[in-house]
């Protein structure tokens, strides 16, 4: 039963693979694969590094415990080995998968898909899982990113410059600014 499910998610993922390459430019999506696979080894090499500096740190306090350090080193260090290996695949198969060469790539690949994989594309991708229309994810991506660059507010515009906390207050009172503020006249 584990085995055929491990079947059925492997076929479907290799059938959206198969248009995802139908649906975009064969020459980008190459550079795309090849960015997204040396961006996560990069990564999580220097991750990897730093956690290896870590355990030769504790693997020298074991010796006070009476256990070979070398032997833990060994250990340890081939099990994060192993977890690394695993980290770098399955990153590697979520940005082949998250990147595209285009937007309209992108839009084509959504609209080859079935409703179904649409819905499960769009939860992927952080966008509301109603919209299955590919024309609606093109619109609401837009309207995302004209909302990111529009939504900095307007800073006033002060008339004076600007008064310090500690500062006398200039209504005149003679009091500090963080005192006499709040009850100006």
């Amino acid at each position: 039963e584990q085995y055929a499910l491990c079947h059925f998610i492997f076929d479907a993922v290799q059938e959206v693979y198969r248009v995802k390459i139908k649906t975009e430019d064969p020459e980008a999506l190459v550079h795309v694969e090849r960015r997204a696979i040396l961006v996560s080894i990069d990564r999580l090499w220097r991750e990897h590094l730093y956690a290896m500096d870590g355990l030769r740190q504790s693997v020298h306090l074991r010796s006070y415990g009476q256990k070979d350090p070398l032997v833990e080193y060994k250990t340890e260090a081939r099990d994060m080995f192993m977890d690394l290996m695993e980290n770098i695949r399955e990153e590697v198969c979520h940005n082949i998968f998250r990147n595209a060469t285009s937007l309209e790539a992108a839009v084509n690949l959504m609209r080859s898909l079935s409703d179904k994989a649409s819905t499960q594309m769009a939860n992927a991708l952080g966008l509301d899982p109603s919209i299955t229309q590919a024309g609606n994810i093109v619109s609401e991506v837009n309207a995302e990113v004209s909302g990111e660059q529009g939504s900095a507010a307007p800073r006033p515009v002060r008339s004076g410059p600007k008064v310090g906390r500690n500062d006398p207050c200039p209504c005149g009172s003679g009091k500090k600014y963080k005192k006499c503020w709040p009850n100006c006249p």
